[in-house]
């Protein structure tokens, strides 16, 4: 059966978050995310933001306030110790860093955070082998009873954490969701791709004449190959509720094969069409990654081992915790660790993509997705 022919409209970009925005600075990046985040502790700043995040009460804004100047000033300080210290203790400092930003996301979505048994649970485990030391390809991380990792997904997914009690999440495959450490992966685990399918000129459409928006998106057939992944089941991973996908004719069928929203959305309001699809979006679980000329690509993770959406910053933050349970107790393992051909890999996390769980995390507290550039 030939396949349609695509609708007819104009592309109004595809972002991870409806509100977006595009900084260029001439400093240092790191430094201008933290100085953008510790914007926060001011009472005005952060009683602001929470209206961004729904909440229209002044003494509900005021709560949320105090708490996130709390979190995030502790936050900063774990942040600077571990800058100071070494490869084999920084990734505790850095895990608790991390995990103070997590709760003051989850302030600005749900307050009175500490008033929760979540805010005192980690929500994922890890467990020493006394008698051996870690082996990297075996390695997983346990999810456990609600804590903060469920809290944290819930505050990025807009829903109850799904994954169940004693789901293992492999630390092998958590890394291979990681685009921005792909020859390290391909160098230390042996495998030349990543669990990732990139989303060739993802776009939404609008047709001003119909009043109507869709979803747009294409992918390289080799992809979809390589990963030995049916189309319709890759399709199925991404759809939402009330929507699916179907392929439409590509302008390149010999490298692409293009695919569109099942149905349309009214939308009146051409300035409405990101909010619109933001819970499509969602669905995607998408990872970004600044790829080359200083622009943002959004991958697909392929559900293998994981059977859950896991969004971008939940994959880091396991990671992290995972070394960082290693760092508090087996620090034996630790050195095993730097002396093996895996230490590439972890020591590209540290300085790749640990940076860009901060730049993450910076996006989700805002509400908006802020490419930050460099002008040097």
């Amino acid at each position: 059966m030939p396949l349609p022919q695509p609708r007819e409209g104009e592309p109004q970009g595809f972002h991870s978050y409806p509100s977006f925005d595009l900084e260029t600075t001439l400093g240092e990046p790191e430094t201008i995310v933290w100085s953008s985040i510790r914007h926060l502790c001011s009472q005005a700043a952060a009683a602001y933001t929470a209206g961004a995040h729904g909440h229209t009460h002044r003494r509900v804004r005021e709560t949320i306030a105090r708490s996130v100047k709390l979190y995030i000033g502790q936050s900063y300080e774990f942040y600077e110790a571990a800058t100071d210290a070494k490869p084999n203790t920084a990734p505790l400092l850095y895990y608790y860093a991390f995990l103070n930003l997590a709760k003051a996301l989850c302030e600005f979505k749900k307050p009175k955070l500490h008033e929760r048994a979540e805010c005192y649970s980690h929500g994922i485990s890890w467990r020493p082998n006394p008698k051996m030391l870690v082996r990297f390809q075996t390695e997983y991380v346990t999810v456990r009873q609600n804590g903060m990792w469920q809290a944290l997904w819930a505050a990025l997914m807009k829903a109850a954490c799904p994954v169940p009690q004693n789901t293992r999440l492999h630390i092998q495959t958590l890394f291979s969701y990681c685009p921005d450490i792909g020859a390290e992966y391909g160098r230390s685990c042996g495998l030349g791709r990543l669990n990732l399918i990139p989303l060739e000129s993802p776009n939404i459409m609008y047709n001003k004449q119909a009043q109507e928006a869709w979803l747009s998106f294409s992918i390289e057939r080799w992809r979809l190959q390589a990963a030995r992944i049916p189309a319709p089941k890759f399709l199925r991973q991404i759809s939402a509720t009330g929507n699916a996908y179907t392929e439409v004719v590509s302008t390149n069928p010999k490298e692409l094969r293009r695919f569109q929203s099942t149905s349309t959305k009214p939308a009146t309001n051409i300035d409405d069409v990101h909010e619109a699809f933001d819970d499509h979006i969602l669905a995607f679980s998408v990872i970004s990654h600044m790829g080359p000329e200083q622009r943002l690509r959004y991958l697909v993770p392929i559900q293998r081992t994981v059977q859950y959406r896991i969004p971008q910053i939940l994959i880091s933050y396991s990671i992290l915790f995972w070394l960082g349970s290693l760092v508090r107790y087996d620090p034996h393992s630790v050195r095993s660790l730097m002396d093996s051909h895996y230490w590439i890999l972890i020591d590209g996390f540290m300085s790749q993509c640990r940076p860009w769980l901060l730049e993450q995390f910076r996006w989700a507290l805002y509400n908006e997705e802020t490419t930050l550039t460099t002008a040097r």
